[in-house]
């Protein structure tokens, strides 16, 4: 009877340290999902938890959005709204006629309160800052200067080797570089 206590328990404990390796990655600012709207790289540690635009940019962006859809006509460009895993939540924000002020700031505050993003509907895509650093050390990123990527690969070589993406983004900030995605390259 004692045997099988001990059995059942033993049974118990390595159920439970099966489970518990067995658990999902675990989420941080670098292998979650992000959208990105052109510009791939550097990454601003806000646009990870609120949209970094200026309340203007952001602005004519709805203003653009919403116009286009009250009067129904084909913008220059067509934005939408999208949160981090890229789902289109444009709908939340439509409006049957041209919002007040107080009511655009309240979009805005929504937009900013959530994570969301406005983004050009035909650009965006879903993506980690880990899989950009890596698509970047591949080879598979350009910057507008192509001379200069030279130069981002030897200086961070170290800090890439290390995972060092934080050091990475902000040598890429410092010196004002702006990388693209070869496929989607937007100037």
């Amino acid at each position: 009877m004692k045997n099988k206590k001990y059995a059942t328990l033993l049974v118990i404990m390595i159920s439970i340290m099966v489970i518990s390796g067995c658990k999902k990655e675990e989420q941080t600012l670098y292998n979650r999902n992000i959208v990105v709207d052109g510009t791939v790289l550097p990454f601003y540690e806000s646009s990870l938890t609120y949209n970094a635009e200026d309340e203007g940019q952001m602005r004519s962006k709805l203003s653009s959005m919403l116009n286009d859809t009250i009067a129904n006509l084909p913008g220059t460009e067509e934005y939408i709204i999208v949160n981090h895993n890229g789902e289109d939540l444009t709908q939340e924000f439509l409006v049957e006629k041209s919002p007040s002020h107080q009511e655009m700031q309240d979009m805005i505050k929504k937009v900013k309160e959530n994570g969301y993003l406005i983004v050009r509907k035909d650009h965006y895509r879903v993506t980690t800052i880990e899989k950009e650093m890596k698509a970047l050390f591949a080879g598979e990123r350009i910057a507008i200067r192509p001379e200069i990527m030279d130069k981002v690969m030897k200086d961070n070589k170290e800090a890439y080797e290390n995972k060092d993406y934080e050091s990475i983004n902000l040598y890429l900030q410092k010196n004002d570089i702006k990388i693209y995605d070869t496929l989607n390259l937007q100037p």
